[in-house]
């Protein structure tokens, strides 16, 4: 049986990769190593970062790198127009998809990823896309079996680490000149309304979290729903006594 793919969503600063990093009992590296022998009963669940290269293909690796020197490498001038960008979004999800995930998952590993393509919808939709198009650009990437959206006071994220955003926080064609605490405010409330949107219509666990709360406190409340969202160990009844 196939694992279960799980994703946390949720605005820029929530803590989606110290948790989901943290949710994971497997790193990427470990599971692969171990593909062969197969996950068998125990199905660990393994954090996977959306910007993981992929191990499993030295050919889609070659190209994966070339993608993430573009995609988070490159600057955040808004030369080129969003189709471009949106392009490579969808490369990368696809070989992501393909060559990260999909060996996982055929495996038997749950896997829990930081994030996936509903970050970058909301995103997108705020900057003139529409569900539709998007829904086709994305077709061919898998979704997740199960969503988790992180919420939080968006103007006390930014007051956590505002200094360490960056302009592409914004969105590099939305308008926005500057990065400063009203536009993240406002441009970051204005995804996490279009996620919670999604949630509703996509029945998705929504969880939210207090800023100045502990990681350890905000996974006792993550785990056990977490958990709950994985396929489950396979447990062989006892054999029977002579």
């Amino acid at each position: 049986m196939a694992g279960t793919f799980i994703a946390l969503e949720g605005p820029d600063g929530v803590g989606k990769s110290t948790l989901a990093a943290r949710l994971g009992s497997v790193d990427y590296v470990t599971a692969v190593a171990n593909l062969d022998a197969s996950s068998g009963d125990s199905r660990p669940l393994v954090f996977v970062s959306r910007r993981q290269v992929s191990a499993t293909s030295d050919y889609s690796a070659t190209l994966m790198e070339q993608l993430a020197t573009v995609l988070w490498h490159s600057g955040d001038a808004p030369d080129l127009p969003d189709a471009f960008w949106v392009a490579v979004q969808s490369a990368w999800f696809t070989a992501h998809a393909s060559t990260v995930l999909g060996p996982l998952l055929a495996a038997g590993y749950n896997v829990i990823v930081d994030g996936w393509v509903y970050k970058f919808f909301s995103k997108l939709l705020l900057q003139g896309y529409t569900e539709q198009d998007l829904n086709v650009i994305f077709r061919r990437v898998r979704m997740p079996d199960a969503v988790v959206l992180l919420t939080a006071d968006v103007g006390a994220l930014y007051d956590r680490r505002g200094a360490a955003f960056r302009l592409a926080e914004l969105g590099m064609h939305a308008g926005y000149s500057a990065l400063g605490r009203a536009t993240f405010i406002e441009y970051q409330q204005r995804g996490l309304d279009i996620l919670r949107t999604f949630a509703e219509q996509r029945g998705w666990s929504t969880v939210p979290l207090q800023v100045d709360a502990t990681i350890e406190d905000c996974l006792s409340i993550l785990g056990p729903l977490v958990a709950g969202l994985r396929v489950p160990e396979t447990h062989h009844p006892a054999s029977p006594t002579p």
